[in-house]
């Protein structure tokens, strides 16, 4: 198997990474496979390593015959792709860093658990002011509270709307976690302490 990845990066002739070699192999030897190999050709000297960050890179060891403007355009490729490979590392990182910020801030916010309980007891509250108010009415003989009625119930009505309004936009928000989460729609609900038939 060394002898196929040498082959190969002689062949090539440019530097590569490890998962790299993998890929272009076509996955028909494992990473810790195409690693060992790796190694044997680094202690054999027929190919070198670099270390640029968190990467390591490879190359077949030039002839002797080369002369230095090729050597130094060697090393200059090997730095550039290794700068590439930082570069997309750290793009990746910035991104990990900006959805657990913004899972951290879901966390803090009100759930539809805590929204539908609060709906429950204004709505109970309601009741209770309403019939007080029929009950105030019938005492008097009068409509001339027809008008705070009215008023009543349009205030049921505006929390109602509110209500299916914060659902749907938590519900959208949970939608997009859910792009980036690594996890199931049950595992993310589980970890935030959402019940999922609440949101169904």
């Amino acid at each position: 198997m060394a002898d196929t990845v040498y082959k190969y990066l002689k062949l090539q002739n440019r530097p590569y990474n490890i998962n790299e070699i993998v890929s272009n192999l076509h996955n028909e030897y494992g990473k810790q496979a195409v690693q060992k190999a790796m190694d044997k050709l680094v202690s054999e000297g027929k190919i070198f390593e670099k270390v640029y960050g968190k990467q390591k890179i490879y190359c077949p060891v030039q002839d002797t015959s080369h002369e230095i403007e090729e050597l130094m355009r060697i090393d200059n490729e090997l730095q550039a792709h290794a700068n590439e490979v930082e570069s997309k590392y750290q793009e990746l990182e910035r991104e990990i860093k900006v959805q657990e910020a913004f899972l951290s801030s879901m966390k803090s916010c009100i759930t539809i658990e805590e929204a539908r309980k609060q709906k429950a007891i204004i709505q109970e509250r309601i009741t209770v002011m309403t019939n007080k108010l029929d009950a105030l009415m019938e005492a008097s003989g009068t409509e001339d509270l027809t008008e705070t009625k009215r008023k009543t119930e349009a205030a049921l009505n505006e929390y109602s709307r509110e209500y299916v309004k914060r659902k749907r936009l938590c519900t959208e928000i949970l939608d997009c976690i859910l792009d980036n989460y690594p996890g199931s729609k049950t595992e993310l609900y589980e970890e935030i302490g959402i019940e999922l038939k609440i949101v169904e």
